[in-house]
């Protein structure tokens, strides 16, 4: 499926706020900045093949980020390889940061906080993969983040043309078949080109081990929580026996990624599952109760109140603004 989004058709003083509350806040659970006095324009088109997605986007002058807080709202488990089409971008992670020119690429992981900024107007390719399709082929991916990749290298520019010519052909209407042979073989070739790429640039300030066995686990206890919510006895206790691991072992690793505890991370991701439904039309027949017990949650009364403590009105009020 096509994804595309435009700032043409807005007045120019509600563009920005068309944009957080569309992409930022919808599409890419991000922040978003802007400066203000120049006038914002953006545009973004996103395809996928295979679990990856492609999104090319371009803007004025703009700055996105993303924070322990928004990270823990709705986790996107993915890379995301920064490739600069046009103009100058700054990515900054790890406390390291990178500056891409036309032809640079580098590597963001999104269960870290990160800051991606375009002093000037420019346009990027950005490839969206599922951590565990790259760190099967490329195991200290972790490792490889805001590491800049020189467009120069043989690697880098083959990386770049593969990529956007994928782009290209996934949008034409005569596109591949999505789910047969050759999409499985381009997705491999892909993440494939990508590891090599990455595997070339010298890790200059590697994180510790055992901060990126942090994440990892990290990422696995997510990962596990997001695939249970329906389960109204999904309890911290039981993501941890799951993982083979202590209560308080989880808890720690929760608090030493910077995020509040595990017990609060799985009750934001069953509301926002709720508020996503309450506006998705395949859920405009069922009743707000059906949707609070398919994510999780057993009692009404707490629901509503825990709705509004998070969103500042009850399900149905929010449900009948969409």
């Amino acid at each position: 499926m096509n994804i595309d989004f435009s700032t043409d058709s807005v007045a120019v003083t509600n563009r920005l706020a068309y944009w957080r509350d569309v992409v930022c806040n919808t599409f890419a659970n991000i922040d978003c900045q802007a400066p203000p006095d120049v006038p914002f324009h953006a545009r973004l088109a996103d395809c996928g093949l295979q679990g990856i997605h492609f999104c090319e986007s371009s803007a004025s002058p703009v700055q996105v980020s993303k924070n322990t807080a928004l990270i823990q709202q709705n986790s996107h488990n993915n890379f995301m390889l920064c490739i600069q089409q046009e103009g100058l971008c700054v990515v900054d992670q790890n406390n390291l940061q990178a500056r891409l020119f036309p032809g640079d690429m580098a590597l963001l992981d999104s269960v870290r906080p990160y800051r991606v900024a375009f002093p000037d107007t420019s346009r990027q390719l950005i490839v969206h993969m599922p951590r565990d399709a790259l760190l099967k082929v490329l195991s200290d991916a972790e490792r490889r983040c805001a590491q800049r990749i020189s467009g120069a290298q043989g690697t880098a520019r083959l990386v770049t043309q593969f990529m956007q010519g994928l782009s290209t052909q996934l949008r034409r209407p005569d596109s591949i078949d999505l789910l047969g042979p050759v999409a499985v073989a381009l997705k491999s070739g892909a993440l494939e080109l990508i590891a090599s790429a990455l595997s070339e640039t010298l890790v200059t300030r590697a994180e510790p081990p055992a901060q990126i066995a942090r994440y990892r686990l990290l990422y696995r206890a997510q990962h596990y929580i997001e695939s249970q919510l329906a389960n109204p006895d999904l309890t911290v206790d039981a993501v941890a026996r799951h993982l083979s691991i202590s209560t308080r072992r989880l808890q720690q690793v929760f608090k030493d990624c910077g995020l509040d505890p595990p017990s609060r991370y799985l009750w934001l991701q069953r509301l926002e599952c709720c508020k996503k439904a309450c506006e998705a039309p395949e859920f405009a027949q069922r009743s707000i109760g059906d949707i609070a017990l398919m994510h999780g949650f057993n009692d009404f009364s707490h629901f509503s109140r825990s709705f509004k403590a998070a969103y500042g009105c009850t399900p149905s009020e929010y449900r009948r603004t969409r």
